[in-house]
């Protein structure tokens, strides 16, 4: 009987340190989330060599987040971005010599954005309003193309191809909602846009205010919540 009693209070002890640990993790894990979203959002570009600019256009991203308190948050991610423009102009030296152009630019680039939101207050039980700070070195690639037709002949003025890193400080306000334990979905809106090529400086340049994204969190638990 003393046998019998004392393996159960053995096991009754390890299930306790075993639901004490696996409450620790879970506590630890609901802090971490995986998420994406879908972007309407540019940047301007600017190379150390020639051609010395183009743009990019990331549509969506995937990232992965941490929940530092209740009311801030550090994220990081990775978007695929490009842009393609061709446009052609035509300059009137005299009446009888028209001069045509074209110009072509294709751009293709990865970014990592680093953010940080913090939590400023809740207008609702599930509504989040907080602001948002977003850090984004990218690399890009840039063929860029112009020629020039003047009298049935076409003179290629310059095809060339470039690369380079560029970084953006990008500010803004969003919206959260808790959907459920596992998911919150959210809007941000970009007001502030600041490029590191450019020592910070305002200009009206990607992204341009009222730069969107849309997207959802997914909170990651050890042990699915019923």
């Amino acid at each position: 009987m003393k046998t019998l009693f004392l393996s159960l209070m053995l096991l009754t002890s390890f299930a306790a340190k075993a639901q004490l640990v696996v409450y620790k993790d879970t506590a630890r894990a609901k802090q971490l989330y995986i998420g994406a979203n879908a972007l309407v959002i540019g940047y301007d570009l600017k190379y150390s060599q020639q051609p010395k600019g183009g743009n990019i256009q990331p549509y969506a991203s995937m990232y992965m987040g941490y929940k530092l308190n209740k009311r801030v948050r550090l994220q990081t991610g990775i978007w695929y971005g490009t842009d393609n423009q061709d446009w052609s102009y035509t300059y009137v030296e005299s009446e009888d010599n028209l001069i045509h152009y074209n110009e072509t630019s294709k751009t293709r680039g990865v970014g990592v954005p680093i953010t940080m939101e913090y939590m400023l207050f809740y207008p609702l039980k599930r509504l989040q309003f907080y602001g948002t700070g977003m850090f984004t070195p990218m690399y890009s690639t840039t063929q860029a193309a112009k020629t020039e037709q003047e009298g049935g002949i076409e003179t290629v003025i310059y095809n060339e191809k470039t690369s380079g890193l560029n970084a953006y400080l990008t500010g803004g306000f969003g919206l959260g909602y808790n959907i459920n334990s596992r998911l919150d979905a959210y809007f941000n809106y970009y007001m502030i846009s600041r490029s590191f090529r450019r020592k910070l400086a305002p200009r009206d340049e990607y992204p341009y205010p009222g730069s969107l994204a849309i997207g959802l969190n997914y909170n990651l638990n050890l042990k699915r919540e019923k």
